[in-house]
């Protein structure tokens, strides 16, 4: 009943590919990932080609490389049945394999050891790993529908910072002013202060998780009524609505559920990021204004070169700084602003409303237009009657 792809690519733009009928890895993934890997192919010889090599010798290890990934492409052609310099048309797992393996077996051959090898490999398969799972999850897609609506969202979330967030930055400025904050946060370094930040991005995650269960159930098996039909009617999936076909909602599989969790909850996620950005920005420059080179080095107990200041202006009045501790505390009092709000917005009736209602009714539509195109799959799958 439905010939139009033009609701699977309305599922690809609005980050759920996996709820498209005709989903294929290959072509919803890997092939959109060409640019990436080409991308990380070039970044890989760049960790293989050394900067004291002369000119010919970097020349004619990247002209090597590169005649061996056209030579793994040609075999990968030659085993799918077409000629061996025939362009792919869509990009598999063995010419994606291609573009990961080729850096870490020229690394071998420049005698660089197995271990070097091992982990040029081992980074190259990791990245693209992680740009997979990005791609087939429609993080990248949700995250510019997010950039879309950011400015009709900006408001709620306005509102709902200014409600939440003025008692805390109130303590949040006490706490900028101490000295012991400072001797903690300023001069935390390295992993620990990675450690520190991730631990608030975490919990900040955790919690909109945790709040959202409720909603996110609601998505994987919805009601079959007249508020589903509406936002069908809403969707590219009106024209199944038209023409009567009777939604069909089944259970959703594992990669399904997770797909619509994400599309849900990426976009909620980078407007908690926004405030945590925009806190940090605002004590940097609070810090600029009231936190001089004499007072940082009083506060963190570092004096010269250990105080690690990235840039410095002596003016009339004194000097302004911008040092590494400043960022530090900035960055971490952001984060701990991020929490919160995320803790505030999903914990009162009005400021669930706010700050989840335009995306979860977004994905609600999404679901229903998924739940019609089942429906749609469903009779067209059923043998004619007699």
């Amino acid at each position: 009943m439905r010939d139009d792809p033009s609701l699977d690519d309305w599922f690809r733009r609005e980050g759920v590919p996996h709820l498209a009928r005709d989903f294929d890895p290959r072509e919803d993934v890997l092939t959109r990932l060409r640019p990436a890997l080409l991308v990380l192919f070039v970044v890989g010889l760049a960790l293989v080609l050394r900067p004291d090599w002369p000119p010919w010798s970097r020349a004619a290890a990247a002209a090597g490389a590169l005649l061996a990934a056209f030579a793994g492409l040609g075999l990968a052609n030659r085993l799918r049945g077409r000629a061996w310099t025939a362009p792919p048309e869509r990009v598999g797992f063995v010419e994606a394999g291609v573009f990961v393996v080729v850096p870490a077996v020229a690394d071998l051959a420049v005698g660089d050891g197995p271990v070097r090898a091992a982990g040029v490999l081992a980074g190259g398969a990791v990245v693209a790993g992680v740009l997979y799972v990005l791609i087939s999850l429609g993080v990248v897609s949700v995250l510019v529908h997010t950039g879309r609506s950011a400015l009709s969202a900006l408001r709620d979330i306005a509102s709902i910072a200014g409600r939440a967030l003025v008692l805390l930055l109130a303590v949040l400025l006490f706490l900028f002013l101490a000295a012991e904050v400072w001797q903690t946060l300023g001069t935390i370094e390295g992993w620990r202060f990675v450690s520190v930040l991730l631990l608030f991005c975490v919990l900040a995650v955790l919690t909109l998780v945790v709040g959202l269960s409720g909603e996110r159930r609601g998505l994987y098996r919805p009601r079959v009524d007249d508020e589903l039909r509406g936002r069908a009617i809403a969707t590219p999936a009106a024209g199944l609505v038209a023409s009567g076909v009777t939604p069909r909602v089944e259970r959703m599989s594992g990669i399904q559920r997770a797909n619509v969790a994400v599309a849900l909850h990426v976009g909620l996620v980078a407007r908690v990021a926004v405030v945590g950005f925009i806190t940090a920005v605002f004590f940097v420059g609070f810090g600029l204004l009231t936190v001089d080179r004499p007072t940082t080095e009083a506060w963190t107990g570092r004096t010269g070169d250990a105080l690690h200041v990235l840039a410095e202006y002596d003016g009339l009045r004194g000097s302004v700084v911008l040092s590494e501790p400043l960022l530090r505390v900035s960055t971490l009092l952001g984060a701990f602003a991020a929490l919160y709000f995320a803790v505030v917005a999903v914990s009162e009736a009005q400021n669930r409303r706010e700050f989840i209602e335009d995306e979860l009714e977004r994905v609600r539509g999404v679901v229903a237009a998924w739940a019609y195109d089942r429906g749609a799959a469903a009779s067209d799958a059923a043998p004619p009657p007699g």
